[in-house]
């Protein structure tokens, strides 16, 4: 069993095409605390969908919550590039300052900043896209979104090993 830990958009995403229930079942999910705060809704077709997502997946034990210090995520920060293009929120920041403290995670995420950093942090081979984890929990439905497949992830990887290259030739 791999312990993922997963990004809000991946989490709401997989809400929206009800593959969350079945995924915690075979697998143990992890998610930041500040991610955990901003699943507040999943849309189904054209209805959008309330969750307390505390309530139903942390407090039930079926997610487990994990936290970043602030010296956590100083740390991640500090290992990025100062005039880098990189739109992290607090939820990526949190998730990314989990993952480089608990090597045993593996991050979730279809966010091309996020994926972009991975490789600054070493962190290629923790990354996985929404794809190829329905793939290896043999949960797959064919019509993802762009965003969710392995090509969009791995196109971003290679974007964020470029920047890295560059960056360190600077």
């Amino acid at each position: 069993m791999k312990l993922w830990l997963l990004d809000a958009d991946i989490f709401i995403d997989f809400l929206s095409h009800d593959l969350l229930d079945k995924l915690v079942k075979s697998h143990e999910i992890h998610a930041a605390s500040s991610v955990i705060d901003e699943v507040k809704f999943f849309k189904r077709g054209v209805e959008k969908f309330p969750i307390s997502f505390r309530a139903n997946y942390i407090q039930t034990g079926l997610i487990k919550e994990r936290s970043a210090t602030a010296d956590d995520a100083s740390c991640l920060l500090s290992r990025l590039p100062q005039n880098s293009a990189f739109t992290l929120h607090s939820g990526e920041i949190e998730s990314l300052a989990i993952l480089i403290r608990e090597t045993n995670l593996v991050f979730c995420t279809c966010d091309a900043a996020t994926i972009r950093t991975l490789p600054f942090l070493d962190l290629t081979e923790r990354g996985i896209s929404a794809e190829k984890l329905l793939k290896q929990s043999g949960l797959f439905k064919p019509g993802l979104q762009d965003r969710h497949t392995e090509e969009h992830f791995r196109n971003n990887l290679a974007i964020g090993q470029e920047q890295k290259i560059y960056q360190t030739k600077s």
